[in-house]
């Protein structure tokens, strides 16, 4: 199985774009923290908060300067991703504190690294003007913003003490922001239906729906049960239906020895955090 250097690089860049927005987050959010996950103002204390900002900085240089090893495209496409991390949660936009916005934001750290895929891929820009392509990525940004909605929920209490406005404190209860992000979830996991009822999908796809009853189970957890360890259990459970959800994308449009093995690290990466208790949404943490 070869492997080509520039997806490599692609792979790696993506996976620190997610851990860079996290890093900038952690520095930024003491307060909301402070409410929600004590345990990780714990860390952020060992660590530094200083020192916090100037490794997520470290990230961003090493971003671009592998994107350079790629192609100048690429360079400023890694550009608008360490932009997007960096104003999610810093001034002077802080993106976060404005509630539709900052939903439209966080769907980009999926639909934006499925759109930099051409930039490495061999004959990428084939697919750009490709019908499919185009679509998916438009589903890609409304499934991980009702991704969005579920990651506001758990921290409902916290950040309406903190004073801070999400998609979850717009609803004037928490049980009515769980409504809205259950509402949300299902209707893009029913999504597949409506991509091959368009034509552009072939019938296979449906097989995706074998999630839908896992996700309403879930989305019924969101609404039934407001405490803090179910709600942080809840978004736990929720990483591991995501990855699988897209896992049964990735492997219904190329059942490859390389992306089964793309699939079983990621599902490795998980399972593996949650066995060095590297979460720091941990059942025990949460007060």
């Amino acid at each position: 199985m070869s492997i080509d250097v520039d997806v490599l690089i692609g792979f790696v860049i993506t996976f620190l774009y997610s851990a860079v927005a996290n890093l900038f987050n952690g520095y930024s959010d003491v307060a909301e923290d402070n409410e929600n996950l004590p345990a990780r103002l714990y860390l952020l204390g060992l660590y530094g908060r200083r020192r916090l900002l100037r490794s997520a900085y470290a990230v961003c240089l090493i971003m671009l300067a592998l994107a350079a090893l790629v192609s100048p495209i690429f360079v400023v496409l890694t550009a608008m991703c360490v932009v997007i991390a960096h104003q999610y949660s810093l001034r002077p936009f802080r993106v976060k504190a404005r509630p539709v916005s900052s939903i439209a934001l966080f769907a980009l750290d999926v639909a934006l690294p499925f759109l930099m895929a051409p930039a490495v891929a061999k004959h990428g820009p084939a697919v750009l003007g490709n019908w499919p392509f185009i679509l998916m990525a438009a589903y890609l940004f409304l499934w991980f913003a009702a991704k969005g909605l579920v990651k506001n929920l758990p921290d409902y209490y916290g950040d309406k003490s903190a004073g801070l406005k999400t998609s979850a404190t717009l609803s004037p209860t928490r049980k009515q922001a769980a409504i809205v992000a259950a509402a949300g979830t299902i209707a893009v996991y029913v999504g597949p239906v409506f991509l091959v009822a368009g034509g552009q999908f072939a019938a296979k796809y449906l097989l995706t729906l074998v999630w839908l009853p896992i996700v309403c189970v879930q989305c019924a957890r969101m609404i039934l049960r407001d405490d803090a360890h179910s709600a942080n259990n809840m978004l736990r459970a929720d990483m591991v239906v995501s990855t699988g959800y897209l896992s049964t994308w990735i492997l219904l449009v190329d059942p490859s020895i390389s992306s089964i093995s793309i699939v079983l690290g990621s599902l490795i990466i998980i399972f593996l955090m949650d066995a060095l208790k590297l979460d720091t949404r941990r059942k025990k943490d949460v007060v």
